[in-house]
């Protein structure tokens, strides 16, 4: 097996388990565990999962600015996007997370649609100045030119008077103890602002960010109403959380 497929392996292991050992994967991939140390450091060392005692736990290594992220796992976004473009219907509140994923679900509703649209995101209230039945609810603040997102006590403050039919928050990380944790800490209030304040939570996440832990709590598992990848609903990957009673798209 070429260096390449073993550690795709060992990533959709990860992508299974919390952690995986050298011992398990060296029999399962019928090598040796020096060669498994190796492909575990070297992908340590790419930012690709954490290396424990005895083998490797997931980590999260998504990409930190906007730019990045636009380009970053784009087909599966657009699978997610164009999932849950269909869900939305004439009249309904909704509030908008910031990130690429989010956006882009902004850019595939229907052009004619009815919707109050609440967001701290440039890019999406930019968005909707392309639909001509959307009213733009825009929670100013302080400016993240990383993520092109308000930041900070006035968008709380806006948020905390506002409620919504649904929310969709963007993921940075995803897993079935942890719940949706995050690495920023100046977006991860307004993020678990976001969580709390409609009858409907959706979390949009694609494959290489479940099972994966960040820094920041956000929410837990169980405030999750429905979560929608670029995965079959039915795929092995999602079974915890479908265990869990979370309605899968």
């Amino acid at each position: 097996m070429t260096k390449s497929k073993r550690q795709q392996h060992i990533l959709d292991q990860l992508r299974l388990n919390d952690q995986v050992s050298y011992q398990e994967l060296a029999a399962k991939l019928q090598t040796s565990e020096d060669t498994i140390r190796r492909d575990i450091r070297e992908m340590a060392d790419a930012g690709l999962i954490t290396r424990v005692k005895g083998g490797a736990q997931p980590r999260a290594t998504l990409p930190v600015t906007y730019q990045e992220r636009e380009l970053y796992a784009n087909g599966e976004k657009r699978i997610v996007a164009q999932k849950a473009a269909r869900l939305f219907k004439d009249g309904q509140v909704v509030v908008f997370d910031g990130g690429t994923t989010p956006f882009l679900i902004a850019s595939y509703l229907p052009r004619n649609i009815e919707l109050t649209l609440i967001t701290h995101s440039y890019p999406i209230a930019n968005l909707t100045f392309d639909f001509p039945n959307i009213e733009l609810i825009f929670a100013g603040g302080k400016a993240s030119k990383k993520s092109k997102v308000s930041t900070g006590f006035d968008v709380l403050k806006k948020y905390n008077t506002l409620h919504a039919d649904i929310s969709v928050l963007g993921v940075h990380s995803l897993h079935i103890d942890q719940g949706v944790t995050d690495p920023v800490l100046e977006e991860a209030d307004v993020k678990t602002r976001i969580s709390e304040m409609s009858d409907q939570l959706i979390v949009v996440p694609t494959t290489e960010k479940l099972n994966a832990v960040s820094t920041i709590e956000i929410c837990k598992t169980d405030a999750i109403d429905l979560m929608i990848t670029n995965l079959d609903p039915e795929d092995l990957l999602l079974q915890p959380y479908r265990k869990a009673g979370i309605k899968l798209l």
